[in-house]
């Protein structure tokens, strides 16, 4: 039984207090590159605005309300600022949607309360390579083997939501927990395994759960409901909000270089900034489109199919948006622009490593199936 849907006295997010909160973020982004520690700052500036409460019953972005193009908006002015901390913050969200679709009303209380009351950071770590998470069974006592990999914020995130294969006489599949971080050891969080390109400052490290002794009231839902649709899929236009705020923060650091140099009257120049805003405006509308879809259909039932393919469409769209704008800017600033102090090298990477999502050519490929299928989908 989910919360109520009702306005909450006490709520804490103050959209003004986040304003400032994103061009502190935006201000300590090369820092928070280099930081052995993360984005820790960002994140307590998020919980002292409200943010990592605003999808929780009576907030304001509540996910019983329907609000799913607000909380796209704040997920691409969070990547607008820094798209590592946008990831995170993405995962998070994620975290606590997963809880409100799938949680006991004891867990949703507990987990919530933790995010109210405390501020708790949440994560969802899915990727795993050939040592991967199991959880097995052993004299009454349930432990997990393996590891996680790409685990974004490891150093920060105070409950994991991890999944993993589960094979014992009452359950057998791909399980999701929700498990306590100050239980794994910090050795066990490999720093060495994130040498990247761009999103450093997401500390997305590989992390070892092996021995961890876990309670049943740890497990979140049954055994292959973490890959129930339209909601895994239909997700992805949550991380693809983010990276269109990537190519916001392109787009603006663009043009005000262009402003610096008394650049911006040269009419080739014009026409990239042109290229750029009309790309971008394009991707701002497959969001609020998709924000419309999902708020109409994701608990209907009727229209999975619907919404899974326009959320791929989405997902790609605004991929081939963020490569167009990076290019168009490449050619805008030089290689001049590449350089200290300005902070489209960083953007550049960070954006370009981001857009890497599993998938991508399946993607499109079932796309066009669908189509195949149903030429007349989404005629109204």
């Amino acid at each position: 039984m989910r919360e109520k849907n009702t306005i909450r006295q006490d709520q804490k997010f103050d959209n003004g207090m986040l304003t400032q909160v994103l061009e502190k973020i935006a201000q300590r982004s090369s820092k928070s590159e280099h930081h052995p520690e993360g984005p820790q700052e960002e994140f307590q500036w998020l919980k002292d605005c409200g943010a990592l409460a605003i999808v929780l019953p009576g907030e304001l972005m509540d996910f019983n309300a329907g609000r799913t193009l607000q909380l796209l908006k704040l997920l691409k002015d969070i990547g607008q600022a820094n798209l590592s901390v946008g990831r995170i913050f993405e995962g998070h969200i994620n975290a606590l949607y997963l809880i409100h679709l799938y949680a006991r009303e004891r867990q949703r209380e507990k987990w919530y309360q933790e995010v109210r009351d405390h501020g708790y950071l949440f994560g969802i770590w899915n990727t795993q390579a050939n040592d991967g998470v199991r959880f097995i069974e052993s004299e009454g006592i349930i432990s997990i083997e393996g590891s996680k990999t790409f685990c974004s914020g490891a150093t920060l995130v105070n409950r994991a939501l991890i999944t993993g294969n589960i094979s014992l006489s009452d359950r057998s599949g791909w399980q999701m927990a929700i498990l306590d971080m100050k239980s794994v050891d910090s050795q066990n969080i490999d720093r060495d395994s994130w040498k990247t390109l761009g999103m450093k400052a997401s500390g997305s490290y590989k992390v070892d759960f092996s021995g961890y002794e876990i309670t049943e009231d740890e497990f979140l839902a049954d055994p292959g409901m973490y890959l129930r649709q339209p909601y895994f899929n239909g997700g992805a236009i949550r991380f693809a909000a983010v990276q269109l705020g990537g190519a916001e923060a392109i787009a603006a650091h663009t043009l005000a270089y262009l402003q610096e140099l008394n650049r911006s009257a040269d009419q080739i120049q014009q026409m990239r900034i042109s290229n750029i805003m009309t790309l971008l405006i394009s991707g701002r509308i497959w969001l609020n489109q998709a924000a419309v879809y999902y708020d109409k259909w994701a608990n209907s039932g009727t229209h999975d199919e619907e919404l899974i393919t326009f959320a791929n469409m989405t997902r790609i769209s605004i991929e081939e948006i963020c490569l167009k704008i990076m290019d168009e800017s490449n050619r805008c600033v030089g290689a001049r622009g590449l350089m200290h102090p300005y902070q489209l090298e960083r953007i550049y990477r960070d954006l370009s490593f981001y857009l890497r999502q599993p998938a991508p050519d399946a993607t499109r490929l079932k796309v066009a199936e669908f189509f195949i299928e149903d030429n007349s989908a989404f005629n109204e």
